[in-house]
């Protein structure tokens, strides 16, 4: 979901928002400080007087209280008409920062969850302000000699993660290795225990569906009601995300082909899906035998094409457009939109990259030997001939210093709505269906493809009245159409 860019926090009249260690022994603060963002913030909006800023203490071993601590990055915007029990909220990623949620939310379609709750939006562990987890290690072009193969150069790119996540994992690998789902759960108790609440809400969107699982698996006494939109799969494995993704990119391979040919008018590529779907793979085999090169020097191939093709509804008509010139033997021209991949986010401000692989594989029970992600690549890409070959994210785990332990999820008795969007690709619908059978609660399934938009949509007063009584409901409601060229 398309959120402000967080601003950067610094150290000013007492608020300490810092990416290092604080001493041991450390206990969680009773009460934030809080004060003004746009006082204390740097490079916050200065008009904002509603946002406060404050920070928590956590354990970086929840078993070793005592221990090393860390500070996160807090804020808060209070209730308009009185606080009837605090909202949390997380965007994503993971590795998405939370601090300039709050005010998302509020001038949003779901604004009127200002009204009656407290909102709360913080940066979980190894994130943004709360001991980010940068790393800048440069990348090392490692292209096989010679006329390397699909499989060579896979090997190579993954071989290259392997060695700058071993050196990130290095510079702290307590803290690198802290870095799950269910600490990150954990953390956000403690938050709850500053706030002096008995009890909260919780709005998660993609990967904050994950953490809000995970936190209504431990304390579910201690939700009074939680939302998750764009929900992931209850299996943690980096292998279910690709497998799924590339499944639902398959899906809208198929349905992109078919609006194709149903405006044969515009781009004149025939009137029925499958001859279009036969005419773009063949255009895919013909770049990667021979790519063509842009006027900027930009080499357009194979893989150029298959960017186009599992993308955004309302992307279509440009991508539609760039396969028109490329089977026309040219190249697409400037200004056309980048193409975005996949990705549980695709908004990149406000994250941090390195947290993101750590939270993914800690928690995924996925191989860490190129040779066997490689197997899986190439099954999919039997099976799947479009999207097959799309995915990356077992690559990034191969080598991982550590192996993954997935969280275990519980069904609980808490109120929990689930959001799945019926056309989406980054977080399938189906995977919505899937979470309510091992946690609980019930689905809201939005009628379009977007991802973590229900704040976006009018349906999102569900949400808001969801907060107010607590029912969660089954039911559909519009979303966004595909668009006209």
């Amino acid at each position: 979901m398309p959120l402000v860019r967080a601003a950067s926090l610094t150290a000013l009249s007492g608020l300490l928002l810092t990416a290092g260690a604080v001493p041991a022994g450390a206990a969680p603060d009773p009460e934030p400080d809080w004060r003004l963002c746009a006082e204390v913030a740097a490079g916050w909006d200065e008009d904002d007087e509603r946002t406060l800023c404050g920070t928590v203490t956590v354990p970086v071993d929840h078993d070793d209280p005592g221990g090393r601590t860390i500070e996160l990055a807090v804020t808060r915007v209070p209730a308009a008409e009185g606080n009837t029990y605090p909202v949390l909220f997380n965007p994503g990623g993971p590795g998405q920062q939370g601090v300039t949620m709050p005010g998302a939310i509020l001038d949003s379609e779901a604004g009127d969850l200002g009204l009656r709750h407290d909102l709360v939006g913080l940066d979980p562990r190894g994130v943004g302000h709360s001991a980010a987890l940068e790393c800048d290690h440069d990348y090392r072009a490692t292209d096989p000699t010679g006329d390397p193969s699909a499989e060579e150069r896979a090997r190579a790119l993954a071989e290259e993660h392997a060695r700058i996540n071993a050196e990130c994992h290095a510079h702290d690998p307590e803290l690198v290795e802290s870095l799950t789902v269910e600490n990150a759960a954990r953390d956000m108790d403690l938050v709850r225990q500053a706030l002096g609440a008995e009890t909260i809400g919780f709005y998660g969107i993609s990967w904050g569906s994950l953490l809000g699982a995970a936190y209504r698996s431990l304390y579910d006494d201690r939700v009074e009601a939680m939302l998750l939109d764009s929900v992931v799969s209850p299996d943690t494995s980096v292998s279910r995300l690709e497998e799924g993704q590339a499944e639902a990119g398959e899906e809208v391979f198929h349905r992109f082909t078919d609006w194709v040919a149903e405006h044969d008018a515009v781009y004149g590529l025939g009137t029925e899906g499958g001859p279009v779907r036969a005419r773009v793979l063949e255009l895919r085999d013909e770049l990667a035998e021979h790519p063509r090169t842009a006027p900027d020097g930009t080499v357009v191939d194979g893989d150029t094409v298959t960017a186009l093709l599992p993308t955004p509804e309302r992307e279509w008509p440009d991508n539609a457009a760039a396969l028109v010139t490329l089977l026309d033997g040219g190249v697409p021209g400037p200004g056309r939109p980048p193409v975005q991949g996949f990705g549980w986010d695709t908004e990149t401000d406000g994250g941090t990259f390195f947290a993101q692989m750590a939270l993914l594989c800690n928690d995924s029970e996925s191989p860490r030997d190129f040779d066997q992600v490689w197997r899986h690549r190439t099954e999919r890409a039997e099976r799947l001939p479009a999207m097959g070959t799309l995915g990356f994210y077992e690559h990034l785990c191969v080598g991982w210093p550590t192996e993954g332990r997935a969280p275990e999820l519980r069904r609980g008795e808490s109120p929990l709505q689930l959001v799945g969007h019926t056309r989406e690709m980054v977080t399938p619908h189906r995977w919505a269906l899937d979470m309510r059978e091992v946690v609980g609660g019930r689905v809201l399934s939005v009628e379009d493809d977007g991802h973590g938009t229900l704040d976006e949509l009018p349906c999102a007063e569900v949400a808001v009245e969801f907060f107010e009584t607590r029912e969660p409901v089954t039911e559909t409601c519009p979303g966004t159409t595909p668009p006209t060229p």
